[in-house]
């Protein structure tokens, strides 16, 4: 007698996709990934099955890192209004940074999907970008399209710090100061003087900033900067480095913290990265190790070692100190 197999209830079918999604729920999936291999298998099965996996796709596995896939998917939005509520994206499409046509795909991408897009990441070489010669088009195309992005409320950028001035030796206002929105930002080897902490005090609603070796840390007396114009709105800093570049609480400017900071409401903390190859420069292990924690959704979650406020001495023991 020949048995025939009996099909899996439909019920039993979208709980096979739902429990082979990501754990975390900001997790970006590269193409290659089974999770993303899997659910564009689930496509392909009936008209529930590809609803579900299609919405998986688009929160999960929206992974730029080729110019097929980012025109792939330019193509696919005129007859599928559903792409354009995209909100999150990871991107890093230039193999030639000097590449017009990509920077043109990259503007329309981002004007189709702005009123929806919350989440971006991209791994972009954009200082590379010269604004006194030719690539000053490129410079600016890419500029009007992150200029757009008037809903974001998180951006990592493993390269740089989002570097789009199209003015050479100007004072152009940075990108990331226009997002009201935003939350959390990270940035790579920013210039993190005066002028920069008095930017990031302005910004209404962020919460947590991560800078990967950055510059200028020693120089800034960071906790009076911000103070002057944050209307005591808590922060976390996280400073990420390697050990060996790492800036020390000795070496930080922190007098008159106390004063500036009463109720320590901006947390500053340093974060060593383990370097776990020896013939790897700190420049490819910072950016690799926060493009990884951006990618699995933990780079927000991360802790330090907290920079503390100076000491305070009673009158007799600072005498004692300056005898």
């Amino acid at each position: 007698m020949d048995i025939k197999p009996m099909p899996l209830p439909l019920e039993l079918v979208l709980n096979v996709i739902t429990c082979s999604l990501p754990k975390y729920p900001n997790v970006l999936l590269s193409p290659s990934h089974p999770i993303t291999q899997t659910l564009l298998s689930f496509t392909l099965v009936c008209h529930e099955t590809r609803r579900v996996a299609n919405r998986a796709l688009l929160k999960h596995c929206a992974y730029f890192a080729t110019e097929y896939s980012i025109r792939s998917f330019l193509l696919q939005i005129p007859g599928r209004p559903d792409l354009r509520k995209l909100q999150n994206l990871f991107l890093a499409p230039f193999v030639n940074i000097d590449d017009q046509p990509m920077a043109h795909w990259v503007r329309e991408l981002f004007q189709y999907t702005s009123a929806s897009l919350k989440r971006l990441i991209i791994d972009i070489p954009l200082r590379n970008l010269y604004p006194e010669d030719d690539h000053l088009d490129v410079r600016r195309i890419l500029r009007e399209g992150f200029l757009s992005l008037e809903n974001l409320e998180e951006f990592v950028s493993v390269r740089d710090e989002l570097f789009l001035d199209t003015i050479q030796h100007s004072d152009e206002p940075a990108v990331w100061k226009k997002w009201s929105a935003l939350k959390r930002l990270a940035l790579y080897n920013v210039d993190a003087d005066e002028a920069f902490w008095s930017d990031i005090a302005r910004m209404p609603q962020l919460q947590t900033l991560v800078l990967t070796r950055a510059d200028g840390l020693r120089e800034c007396n960071i906790k009076n900067c911000y103070s002057k114009f944050s209307k005591g709105r808590a922060m976390k800093v996280l400073l990420i480095n390697v050990a060996t570049d790492q800036v020390g609480f000795s070496q930080l400017l922190r007098n008159g913290w106390d004063y500036a900071d009463p109720e320590k409401k901006m947390t500053i903390m340093t974060y060593n990265i383990p370097s776990l190859y020896a013939d790897e420069g700190p420049i490819e292990v910072c950016q690799d190790f926060v493009r990884a924690g951006a990618e699995n959704g933990t780079l927000w979650g991360w802790d330090g070692e907290i920079i503390q406020h100076p000491p305070k001495f009673a009158p007799r023991a600072r005498a004692r100190l300056l005898d």
